[in-house]
């Protein structure tokens, strides 16, 4: 089972996929492919932010580690590399992303019904 949802995020002029997935390796190998990307994924995830083409970014996270604080990682490392990307170095713009995207995160958590892990 996989659901996924693309959030525009019109002040950086970006889109932000969110994945929950119970195949993770499968969907970074799709997204790999996607881009065109010739290369096997070695490894497991708990979660992983994949940078791609256009101003689109990919925030995966395997359903059997959806929990706060893997959720919380994975949000860090889009808002570091959504902002590094527009080199904004400005800690509340960065702040205000975190915020935004968490509140996102959660809502679409929330409106599955999936079953956050403590």
């Amino acid at each position: 089972m996989t659901v996924k949802k693309l959030v525009n995020i019109d002040t950086f002029s970006c889109k932000l996929q969110i994945m929950i997935t119970d195949d993770i390796v499968k969907e970074i190998i799709k997204i790999y492919k996607s881009y065109g990307v010739n290369e096997q994924y070695e490894g497991a995830a708990e979660g992983i932010l994949i940078t791609g083409a256009l101003g689109t970014y990919h925030l995966l996270i395997d359903i059997e580690c959806l929990s706060h604080n893997t959720i919380a990682h994975e949000i860090y490392h889009a808002t570091v590399r959504i902002t590094e990307d527009r080199d904004v170095v400005d800690e509340e713009t960065q702040a205000w992303l975190c915020g935004h995207l968490t509140d996102i995160v959660y809502k679409f958590i929330k409106q599955k019904n999936l079953e956050i892990k403590k």
